[in-house]
């Protein structure tokens, strides 16, 4: 047993790929956290909005989270004032934020219905460290997180 955690502690940690915005996206990003006005979103793709939520998890932006998930009846899991309830432990940090959306913006997006999506994507090299990042297009055709997005 002790061995097996002495072999775990030795394995390379994941090789971190920075998340970068394009310059159309840090300008979203910045305006859409003035007011929350979704128009600001409409011409942006599901990898872009996906960008967004993950900048905005690094920049501990939890009123802007909130915001980009979806405003959908039948797939909002919980209110806003329950989101600002939820302790900053439970939000994860920095190192595990980066490890989960790793390569994310190298994903592909796969249309799974009218109104959803996924983002696939590899978190490493490991075939094994598929992901799925879903997005919902809201009734006025914007896309939006969807609430617990990593599938």
């Amino acid at each position: 047993m002790k061995e097996d955690i002495e072999k775990e502690s030795e394995e390379a940690p994941i090789e971190i790929a920075p998340l970068v915005l394009t310059d159309e996206e840090s300008e979203a990003y910045a305006s859409f956290s003035e007011n929350f006005d979704q128009e600001i979103l409409r011409s942006l793709s599901p990898m872009s909005i996906a960008k967004i939520y993950v900048q905005a998890i690094l920049d501990e932006k939890d009123d802007i989270l909130y915001e980009l998930y979806t405003d959908r009846p039948d797939y909002i899991m919980w209110t806003k004032e329950e989101d600002e309830q939820f302790p900053k432990q439970d939000r994860g940090n920095r190192r595990l934020t980066e490890e989960t959306y790793n390569h994310l913006a190298e994903g592909k997006f796969v249309e799974t219905g009218e109104d959803e999506g996924y983002i696939k994507y590899y978190r490493s090299e490991d075939p094994d460290s598929l992901m799925g990042f879903k997005l919902i297009r809201n009734e006025n055709g914007i896309w939006q997180v969807a609430f617990m997005p990593i599938q």
